[in-house]
């Protein structure tokens, strides 16, 4: 029957997403997401076709975090060139995972979707995330208050 199979679809979607949930659970700097790409990458046999989906801004922060605890030069004035090597296997990998061609058929609605859904500005995206995790540091709060001010003042028609 109609109903039952509609059912467990929707069951299944919910299960999917409390999988999804899970595994993106930002707990212990996203250690659940990395131990399963881990996984994900090292059960594949380079024949394979996997589906890595990475995640770009965990990437961006592992780079901004290496480039910010490494030093760039030794203290004998060296190129610290193990920053740059960490630095290029984290690009490398993420390359990588770019160029694997999914063996799924896809989804002609939620591919256009996907390409045509619009895209916030930054400052909105801030907005949307001090309002869903409001400020608790005091530069937070003062970072909260100059983004309302350039918005409320992008929103009159002048500049800030």
């Amino acid at each position: 029957s109609s109903s039952s199979s509609s059912s467990s679809s929707s069951s299944t979607s919910l299960r999917d997403f409390s999988e999804l949930e899970q595994l993106m659970d930002p707990t212990g700097n996203f250690s659940s997401y990395r131990c399963a790409l881990t996984t994900a990458s090292s059960l594949s046999s380079p024949d394979e076709k996997k589906c890595v989906i990475p995640f770009f801004s965990l990437l961006v922060k592992d780079i901004y975090i290496l480039n910010q605890v490494r030093p760039s030069k030794l203290p004998d004035g060296r190129i610290n060139f193990k920053k740059f090597w960490e630095m290029s296997q984290l690009i490398t990998q993420f390359m990588s995972w770019k160029q694997l061609v999914p063996d799924y058929e896809r989804h002609k609605t939620v591919l256009n979707y996907l390409m045509t859904a619009p895209v916030a500005a930054e400052d909105t995206l801030y907005l949307s995330s001090y309002e869903a995790e409001p400020p608790e540091t005091q530069f937070e709060k003062d970072n909260l208050k100059a983004l309302r001010t350039k918005m409320s003042a992008r929103n009159r028609g002048s500049s800030p």
